[in-house]
């Protein structure tokens, strides 16, 4: 009947909705934990979010700013889940978001101003893999990557982004 194939969808659509409201919920518990990191220079937490290779490849990242006497201030200005795809096994997702990135570098020597503020709309690859029972971030691949806005003065050369 067309009732009944009508439940059905939206069933399917419901759950759609909840299985990307839960995947994007732990890409952005891990975003959150990458400004955090970056902020601070901590990545002991990052375990909770991402998988051993992708907090191995952060914490380098976050110890090269750090060797710079440099601190990445970001902010995700906006995040939306495009596409959920997926794996050979149910424990395994592909996500692509849409995100806006607002960040700069700030100096730790004292009397050094900030870098110049750029803003970037990304479209990124999120591998999650299930690990008990939640959802982990094993690798992150940048999609697409512009600038939206320069800061006057800003040079050509843009600072490491959050990836």
């Amino acid at each position: 009947a067309v009732t009944g194939r009508a439940a059905v969808l939206a069933f399917a659509l419901a759950a759609c909705s909840r299985g990307e409201r839960e995947l994007g919920g732990a890409i952005r518990a891990y975003d959150d934990e990458l400004v955090r990191a970056y902020r601070t220079g901590d990545t002991s937490r990052l375990a909770r979010f991402a998988g051993a290779k992708e907090a191995a490849k952060v914490r380098v990242l976050v110890d090269l700013k750090s060797a710079s006497r440099l601190v990445l201030e970001s902010t995700l200005e906006a995040f939306e889940v495009v596409r959920v795809e997926r794996g050979a096994s149910p424990d395994a997702v592909s996500v692509e978001t849409r995100e806006r990135w607002r960040y700069t570098d700030r100096h730790l020597d004292p009397g050094e101003p900030p870098g110049p503020t750029f803003v970037s709309e990304m479209t990124m690859r999120y591998a999650l893999v299930r690990e008990g029972g939640g959802w982990k971030v094993h690798e992150v691949t940048t999609l697409e990557s512009r600038r939206a806005e320069e800061a006057p003065g800003a040079g050509r050369d843009a600072p490491g982004g959050p990836r």
